[in-house]
């Protein structure tokens, strides 16, 4: 960030005073102009309390690097497409950077570079870095070192969005749906529907939108019941992974995945899915009975990839809530494991040395 603010090139700076050389400047002649905001993507989990994340990097697509008079973006980074993160070295994956001539521009800019930046194969906290992006605390600079655990008190779960944000992704969606389903059959009509073929409904947890999908060329009309109408302009082709679209004037950058029956959208610390559906299974879609998750209460699982260093219990231990449990070491750090509730060893499933992946079960307990 420094040399985005000051013009300098501190390395070459270093490098000369290291050879012996003197300093070729003075504190007078280093002005500053405009702002600079820096993101350091992490393969951290923010989902999972920031517990560092290993694995292959299946797609690494940063954002365009730039540089105008108005605005530069630059990405310091030395991990590439298929490269591998280990728990042996820092988790660190790049430094983002973004300078405008306000601070203001500084942060919206970072917000689309963050919103471009494809990484998978890992759990990183691109998803932390846009929500931060878009408070009003942040953005106003009232920061302190108590940021997230005041800001985030019970963890990160991931942001909310408007009501008007959420329409247009949803509007996204359906776009998406209707060029996929639509591509090779002219007028949009395909084989499998005998009513109108541009009819859809989206479903983004308990919310509901219905459009009558319009289509010429990039340009899509979306018509909702009420008869308010919405422009998508978008190129998205299937195989994108990146949408760029702009929604009655306004443009936004979405990560967008395939999912069974709908999509993956990832948007400014947001991560939804978006149901695309024929009317009638919309309808019958409140008759479907929710799916819950299995009680894993009863096990130790591992939170991060990592090597068992220390197992401190034994089969048969009554174990009191706080009590350490184990200790895995990963990315250099040893991470000690406690009981959340008064219980008793039932089984211990690894010894120490053993290299463990997430969720991986360390041990059973049975209740008292």
């Amino acid at each position: 960030m420094t040399e985005l603010i000051t013009g300098l090139d501190l390395v070459e700076l270093m490098l000369r005073v290291a050879s012996g050389e003197p300093l070729p400047i003075t504190q007078a002649d280093i002005g500053i102009h405009g702002w600079a905001i820096e993101s350091r993507l992490y393969a951290e989990d923010p989902y999972r309390n920031f517990l560092p994340s290993t694995g292959r990097l299946t797609r690494y697509n940063p954002p365009e690097e730039k540089a105008t008079p108005e605005l530069v973006v630059r990405n310091d980074t030395g991990v590439y497409d298929g490269g591998e993160i280990s728990t042996f070295y820092d988790p660190m994956i790049a430094k983002l950077c973004t300078w405008a001539p306000t601070r203001e521009a500084a942060i919206d800019a970072m917000a689309v570079a963050l919103d471009s930046f494809e990484v998978e194969g890992v759990g990183n906290n691109i998803p932390f870095l846009s929500a931060v992006m878009a408070q009003d605390r942040f953005r106003s600079g009232r920061l302190t070192t108590g940021y997230i655990a005041e800001e985030f008190p019970e963890g990160f779960a991931g942001a909310g969005l408007d009501d008007t944000t959420l329409t247009h992704l949803a509007a996204l969606a359906c776009c998406s749906a209707f060029a996929l389903e639509t591509r090779g059959f002219a007028g949009g009509a395909t084989l499998a529907m005998h009513h109108d073929a541009r009819d859809r409904a989206v479903l983004i947890g308990d919310r509901r939108w219905d459009f009558a999908v319009s289509a010429d060329g990039i340009e899509y009309w979306l018509t909702a019941p009420d008869g308010k109408k919405l422009l998508v302009e978008s190129g998205w082709k299937p195989g994108m992974s990146l949408c760029i679209a702009r929604v009655d004037g306004v443009l936004h950058h979405v990560r967008l995945d395939r999912r069974t029956a709908g999509w993956r959208l990832r948007y400014r610390g947001a991560d939804l899915t978006a149901r695309v559906l024929l009317p009638r299974a919309a309808d019958l879609m409140v008759l479907m009975p929710v799916k819950l998750p299995p009680d894993m209460s009863r096990f130790l699982l591992c939170p991060m990839p990592g090597q068992v260093v220390r197992i401190d219990v034994a089969e048969g231990d009554i174990v009191e809530d706080g009590q350490p449990l184990a200790i895995v070491e990963a990315m250099k750090m040893e991470n000690v494991l406690k009981a959340e509730k008064r219980a008793r060893v039932k089984t211990i499933r690894v010894k120490p040395g053993a290299v463990l992946a997430v969720d991986e079960v360390i041990l059973e307990f049975e209740g008292l």
